[in-house]
């Protein structure tokens, strides 16, 4: 299996290389390349998406310039790529939320899995399960039987409708058959301070967003979302491990609109890969508190569509809509 592992990532490297030098051959890029971003500049998914898009600059030679769309959730970025001509030259930084949003909102204009090219992901996180000390559990199994003792009777806080944080909680919930009230607030930095504050008991954030508050003793936290320990937080058991089969992680990478040539695909896919392979991007992403998964196309793809499925049940589950 090991041989057969190796074989297959040789060949996988080769046939990068190869398309590479075949789209380099045919020109490109020999312009500029935009890279669609559907958030606000100065945010994580901002920052990372820029970072890569230098890399990809100093690569191929050419500008890669990062143009940040956000509004309607993401979907403004996600259907003006969608229409864009699948040249190569249009391509989107996304993140999970690109999943989701077509199932809390039917009418956005786009389909994550049919309408776009995957390329390459980038990083993936956990979420973590926080409570403020005031609620009197310091373990997830004491949670999860205080919750269930009290259906309906206790807030959670979430950055947002249909936010990762958001959705966490309804599949925690409905694994256990519990009930809570959802509290959304405008963006993460205004759910952090309502937990901190004891606004709401508990809620899911981002690890990275925890860890010194979790220092400081202001934060509990009970579980991360991952299907294994967190390397920063190793004594924080997983969700799994109290709810088998549970697993969120949060992830961002780049497609590219439907029809986009499969060499222009591959030949990004390798210069991704290729940039997040060096000590530069290790450490960068090591210090952002993500773990690196960089993936083939039909990897990323894969991920997408069953993000995609996954969620959609979540979502119809609950109930939830768009406001």
């Amino acid at each position: 299996m090991k041989l057969l592992s190796v074989i297959t990532s040789v060949s996988l490297v080769l046939t990068g290389l190869a398309a590479s030098a075949h789209a380099q051959e045919a020109g490109y890029p020999n312009d500029l390349v935009r890279v669609v971003v559907g958030s606000s500049p100065g945010g994580t998914a901002d920052t990372v998406s820029r970072l890569v898009a230098e890399a990809l600059s100093n690569k191929f030679g050419q500008s890669f310039v990062v143009d940040n769309l956000p509004g309607a959730g993401g979907a403004l970025a996600a259907t003006t790529v969608k229409g864009a001509e699948p040249d190569g030259y249009t391509i989107q930084f996304v993140f999970s939320s690109f999943s989701i949003l077509p199932s809390l909102n039917p009418g956005v204009g786009y389909d994550p899995a049919a309408d776009f090219a995957p390329i390459a992901m980038v990083s993936s996180a956990p979420n973590l399960l926080l409570v403020n000390p005031s609620f009197g559990v310091t373990t997830l199994p004491e949670w999860i039987e205080k919750v269930k003792a009290n259906p309906g009777q206790f807030d959670y806080g979430s950055g947002g409708i249909g936010y990762s944080q958001h959705l966490s909680m309804e599949m925690l919930l409905q694994s256990i058959d519990g009930e809570a009230v959802h509290i959304p607030y405008a963006g993460s930095g205004n759910l952090l301070g309502a937990l901190l504050s004891g606004e709401v008991p508990f809620a899911f954030d981002t690890l990275t967003t925890a860890v010194p508050h979790i220092e400081s003793g202001a934060l509990i936290p009970l579980a991360t979302t991952s299907a294994v320990r967190s390397e920063i937080l190793p004594d924080v058991p997983t969700v799994a491990e109290a709810v088998p089969g549970y697993e969120l992680t949060a992830w961002n990478g780049f497609v590219a609109p439907a029809g986009t040539p499969p060499e222009i695909v591959s030949a990004l896919n390798e210069a991704i890969v290729e940039y997040l392979a060096t000590d530069e991007a290790k450490t960068f992403f090591a210090q952002l508190g993500t773990t690196i998964d960089a993936s083939s196309p039909d990897e990323f793809g894969a991920v997408i569509a069953a993000d995609y499925e996954k969620f959609a049940d979540v979502i119809a589950t609950a109930g939830i809509t768009a406001q």
